[in-house]
């Protein structure tokens, strides 16, 4: 049988809410028997030593001559006992006194029946693995009451890391951090920590995970961790996991539904089948929108190979900041709407939060902008503006990029689609692209720059590195190459217009 101590008394018998005031370097202390005060003198019989002594403050006042609960810590000294638990209002001479001798000294709530506490003492003594299940599935039924009346996971993880005193997180199956009770003490930076079943030591510290399973299925990982945990402790979690497992399939399936009714209503209103504003603003009071600013449609890209990644973080941070943000997943990552930039300070600074949380997580993120939807009728344009302005290179690696500063892109951009546009691209620069590809030259590129600085010849030649002789006979050349004359206005309004266009089809190709 193997020797009970006061911590585990605590953890495992006394009730749930007992307050250590005094003594905590004694609770270590091994424990015989409990015994209780009797309203006579003596109020103690038969000690010999280690006992975890129980007491209500209304026993010391029935006896004659009456004791102070200070003469009798000063008796029980001599024996000693291991512990003494208290009903009622305890003195500070009496708390000096247990911190002084390393006495543990325990306050237990007033309604509380001291026969019950002696008999899970007795229980914890004489059959220490029976009572430590039993007090795991105490605290798994407490646990199950609390998602009975909705009390959320982040509550029923607080309840699990109070009662067994140690830290408390839980992950997803993919092992990211779901939510956590970190005690202050521990001081361990969760996310380093990657769920691994069973028993780890990490940081000088143990861990013990275990799996919330669904039938075969994994739903996440519960962890505890701390200095060193007890079997009462793995027991314990073990019991978490059942009541967690119901708990987090609920979560997920609410959360489920909830995306699903949240990604109808954008749909609904993209497609035009929500055009009533009355409807709308009603349909969008359900998931907590307010929509009194103009919106943007704001579309966050990823790369091919993260982009399920992506969607799974901004639906995490959406919850996490309380951001109501109307969503959708995108394929290119995700579609949302947020205020217009041009609003008040503390409305629209919703995408720079976002920009500034999610580019730590994904360095090669794009952020590009539709128009302004002053109408929820807008909307739709809104997207049509921001998948415009994803089609332009390199667009919102520096910053968002919305429809509005892309200039004369708003208007090519709508004009690549028709068959027109190529045969003019190709009918001022075919020649010279040809060219290119064929010597291995560099006159598309000279082109280019030449009209970014407004057709400067200092400033080409200093953007390409070249002589100014060099780039004068690189420009007499594509004259030659496309038959054209480049001091010609309307020449050079075409060329213009065709290098624009190669920004554009050569993104597209």
């Amino acid at each position: 049988m193997p020797n009970v101590t006061v911590h585990d008394a605590i953890r495992l018998a006394l009730p749930i809410g007992t307050i250590l005031l005094a003594g905590a370097g004694g609770l270590e202390r091994t424990i015989t028997w409990p015994v209780v005060a009797r309203a006579v003198a003596p109020l103690f019989t038969e000690l010999h030593g280690n006992e975890f002594a129980l007491l209500s403050i209304r026993t010391l006042r029935d006896i004659d001559p009456p004791l102070s609960l200070a003469m009798l810590f000063e008796r029980l000294l001599s024996v000693p006992v291991a512990a003494l638990a208290v009903v009622g209002q305890i003195d500070q001479s009496t708390i000096d006194l247990a911190d002084l001798h390393c006495i543990p000294l325990l306050q237990l709530d007033e309604d509380v029946d001291i026969r019950t506490v002696e008999r899970e003492l007795q229980r914890l003594v004489s059959d220490f693995e029976a009572q430590t299940d039993r007090r795991a599935a105490q605290i798994a039924l407490e646990m199950g009451e609390l998602a009975l009346i909705g009390a959320g996971i982040s509550a029923m993880i607080t309840v699990l890391a109070s009662r067994t005193g140690k830290s408390v997180s839980l992950y997803s199956a993919k092992g990211e951090l779901f939510c956590a009770d970190t005690l202050r003490s521990t001081n361990i930076i969760l996310p380093e920590y990657t769920p691994a079943l069973g028993r780890t030591h990490l940081h000088g510290f143990e861990y013990f995970c275990e799996a919330l399973r669904a039938g075969e299925h994994i739903l996440g990982f519960l962890v505890i961790f701390g200095i060193s945990l007890s079997d009462s402790d793995k027991a314990t979690i073990k019991r978490a996991t059942m009541a967690l497992a119901l708990e987090f399939t609920k979560a997920q399936a609410l959360s489920a539904a909830e995306a699903r009714f949240r990604g109808n209503f954008v749909e609904q209103v993209l497609s035009g089948q929500l055009a009533d504003q009355l409807t709308v603003q009603q349909r969008a009071r359900e998931f907590g929108y307010v929509f009194k600013d103009p919106q943007r449609a704001t579309l966050l890209c990823a790369d091919t190979a993260t982009i399920v990644a992506l969607q799974a973080q901004f639906a995490k941070i959406i919850e996490t900041h309380a951001l109501h943000l109307p969503w959708i997943e995108h394929e290119a990552g995700v579609l949302c709407f947020v205020p217009d930039e041009d609003v008040p300070p503390s409305k629209s600074a919703t995408i720079k939060q976002l920009t500034l949380i999610l580019r730590g997580k994904f360095p090669k993120l794009r952020i590009v902008q539709g128009r302004a939807a002053v109408k929820i009728t807008d909307w739709k344009q809104s997207v049509i503006d921001a998948e415009q302005v994803r089609k332009l290179p390199d667009a919102g690696k520096a910053e968002p990029i919305s429809f509005d500063m892309i200039g004369s892109y708003q208007l090519l951009l709508s004009m690549i689609q028709h068959e027109d546009a190529y045969t003019f691209y190709r009918r001022h620069l075919g020649k010279l692209l040809d060219y290119d590809r064929d010597q291995n030259a560099e006159l598309m590129q000279t082109l280019i720059v030449y009209f970014d600085v407004s057709g400067n010849l200092a400033r080409t030649a200093e953007a390409l590195h070249v002589h100014r002789n060099t780039l004068l006979y690189r420009l007499t050349r594509i004259s030659q190459i496309c038959a054209i004359d480049l001091e010609d206005p309307e020449t050079r309004l075409c060329i213009w217009i065709s290098v624009k266009f190669h920004a554009l089809f050569a993104q597209s190709s």
